[in-house]
């Protein structure tokens, strides 16, 4: 998680807007890292579907995840998985069906994929705060 947020620090602070280094970590630190807790932390969707979380950072992301699962890029699987999160799914619906052809990798990355997810809300969160 410290790649996570590094990549979004560095954005961040070049603009001057968004939350700094600390507030970023501080930010990924309420994140449940265990699955159970993670899988039931509520989503606010309406963040992230007011900020294009799932098409803007959570689709390059996926598509990178799965060049390195399946060795190239597969637009149906990453249409798939956004199409999930634009419709609401819940993260065990997404790694039951994910499971079918990541076989063992599909818990760690939706794992990974809640993680960011909810990261992506609070930090558009923050943006908001700080703007207004």
């Amino acid at each position: 998680s410290a790649a996570l947020g590094a990549a979004g620090a560095g954005a961040a602070a070049a603009v001057g807007v968004g939350p700094t280094a600390e507030e970023l970590k501080a930010m990924i630190a309420t994140i449940p890292a265990k699955r159970d807790e993670l899988y039931a932390a509520d989503v606010e969707w309406d963040v992230a579907f007011a900020h294009a979380i799932p098409e803007k950072k959570m689709r390059p992301w996926v598509g990178k995840k799965m060049v390195e699962f399946l060795g190239e890029e597969e637009p149906t699987l990453v249409n798939f998985v956004i199409g999930k999160m634009e419709g609401r799914a819940a993260p065990e619906e997404v790694e039951a069906e994910l499971a079918k052809v990541l076989d063992e990798e599909a818990g760690p990355f939706v794992l990974k994929l809640w993680r960011m997810l909810l990261f992506e809300i609070l930090r558009a969160k923050a943006i908001v705060a700080r703007a207004s």
